[in-house]
């Protein structure tokens, strides 16, 4: 356990400010990567190879750097949380795959509440972001073994961070998504604004409530 030493640096406890601040911070952050890709739809023009990757993964940075400049206040070192923006990379690949095309190979349907196809895109990308979101946990908890290095902060960060994607994505991209589809009428901007403030809404407001309930954790024991 040597490379936890002199991590339990733990600045201040978390109270529901903290909560606050990091789901309007994650919140924000999602929209706003969201809406410069979406605003840019010739970005393939002149992006090409890994830079593309790069671009369409731009949300998960942004919502990296609004979670750490909560955690700033928190922890000492947490610059290692913006690590988890470079994940969006792999993740774009098999999220396109997956679901992203699955609208056009069901000529809508997935979109379309209450189909089977739809039920099988949800399922799909919930168990997409479920392991996609353990994979965002562990690599968080490098800054999360802050609060303390007893295994189970991270197991039980790992578990809300899984939980919060598998949940947020369906009900924002999916749920939310099929009340503004019309195909093939592409989402006007304030739909995905609401697509993605319902979708990183919820991960922020689950996660955000397991920061604070670890901080607290560590806050009393000290």
């Amino acid at each position: 356990m040597m490379m936890y030493e002199g991590w339990n640096t733990l600045k201040r406890t978390p109270g529901p400010v903290t909560w606050l601040l990091w789901v309007v911070l994650t919140t924000i952050g999602g929209i706003l990567g969201t809406t410069i890709v979406v605003s840019n739809p010739n970005s393939n023009s002149f992006l090409n190879g890994l830079f593309i990757w790069l671009f369409l993964a731009l949300p998960f940075f942004c919502v990296a750097v609004g979670q750490w400049l909560v955690l700033c206040h928190l922890v000492g070192a947490s610059g290692r949380w913006l690590l988890t923006a470079f994940l969006g990379v792999p993740f774009v690949l098999p999220y396109l795959l997956i679901y992203g095309f699955s609208a056009e190979f069901t000529d809508g349907k997935a979109l379309l509440f209450g189909t089977r196809e739809f039920w099988s895109a949800s399922c799909s990308l919930a168990v997409l972001s479920l392991i996609f979101g353990s994979i965002v946990g562990l690599v968080q908890g490098v800054v999360i073994t802050r609060f303390g290095n007893e295994p189970h902060r991270l197991r039980r960060w790992v578990i809300a961070t899984a939980i919060a994607w598998a949940l947020g994505f369906p009900l924002g991209e999916q749920f939310v998504g099929s009340i503004f589809w019309l195909k093939p009428t592409p989402f006007p901007l304030t739909a995905t604004w609401l697509i993605e403030g319902t979708k990183w809404g919820i991960i922020g407001a689950i996660t955000g409530a397991a920061l604070v309930w670890l901080g607290r954790a560590k806050g009393n024991t000290q």
